[in-house]
């Protein structure tokens, strides 16, 4: 019964290997036309191999990509996507296949696709972990997608916790979820690495000088809503209004430094507007 077990698993052994080979055999013929770029005639090949049967998954993945490779050639797109997706779902270690459904997703613009070929990039293609992370804090910056936006850059920072960029982009998702608390101080965070990044100087000296607008404003609201004001409501109004006045001034140096490096009408109304309302009115002169 021993010897028996191990002649079935020699021949299981040889009956694989022989498959692998034939597999590689039929490959490589179907190769030298793909090669030559008889795309037509190498395509009809490489779809009888797959219905064969033959081949691992490994092996097969590359065969759906170089199928993808000959559909795009021939112009049909639609199928050539299907084939290169169907290769990074069989983990395809060939990174030619994700390169060339990158391409024509961005060709298409369509975000959910290149999504897809980073995610699969990051689990199939070791080696390309940390850039394919990279490009998902791209895309979902630039797609709006804060939420997911967040913890990519978290991983991000892990690794490499200096780097403003990253900090930065975490601060944007923060402000545009309004987790303004949050967003002050990955601001913070950047422009310590960084202290002349503009956007983080005039997005952190906006959403300090928001902050203290609305104080100031809901101060001089509730003494304008008092009938009789007495000398206490005066004293209480003048206290909440010193509390705005030193936010304000917080906001003051964030704004300048944008300002100064990036003159704009709308900072310099918001200058002039914190001047007036601390009372450096010297200052506001130069805004007007």
């Amino acid at each position: 019964m021993k010897m028996r077990g191990i002649l079935i698993t020699l021949l299981v052994f040889l009956s694989v290997n022989i498959l692998a080979q034939d597999f590689d055999a039929v490959l490589n013929k179907t190769n030298s036309k793909f090669f030559q770029e008889n795309y037509k005639d190498a395509l009809s090949e490489y779809q009888q191999l797959l219905e064969s049967g033959l081949g691992d998954t490994i092996q097969q993945s590359w065969l759906l990509g170089y199928i993808g490779v000959c559909f795009e050639e021939l112009g049909q797109i639609e199928e050539a996507k299907d084939n290169y997706i169907a290769a990074l779902k069989k983990g395809t270690p060939e990174p030619n296949s994700y390169s060339k459904l990158l391409a024509i997703y961005k060709s298409e613009k369509d975000v959910d696709g290149q999504e897809f070929v980073h995610l699969y990039k990051r689990k199939n293609l070791p080696y390309e972990y940390g850039k394919a992370t990279k490009s998902l804090a791209f895309l979902y910056l630039n797609s709006k997608q804060f939420k997911k936006l967040i913890p990519v850059c978290e991983e991000l920072l892990k690794t490499n916790p200096d780097n403003s960029k990253y900090w930065y982009f975490k601060a944007v998702a923060y402000q545009k979820l309004k987790e303004n608390d949050k967003a002050v101080v990955a601001y913070k965070k950047t422009l310590a690495l960084n202290p002349e990044h503009l956007n983080s100087n005039m997005n952190l000296g906006l959403i300090l000088f928001f902050r203290a607008n609305k104080k100031y404003e809901k101060a001089v609201k509730s003494y304008d809503a008092i009938k009789k004001p007495t000398n206490a409501d005066y004293d209480k109004c003048k206290v909440k209004l010193n509390v705005a006045i030193v936010q304000f001034k917080k906001a003051e140096s964030f704004l300048q430094r944008a300002y100064k490096a990036k003159p704009n009408a709308n900072l310099k109304k918001v200058l002039y507007t914190l001047y007036k309302k601390v009372k450096e009115y010297k200052k506001a002169e130069q805004y007007q």
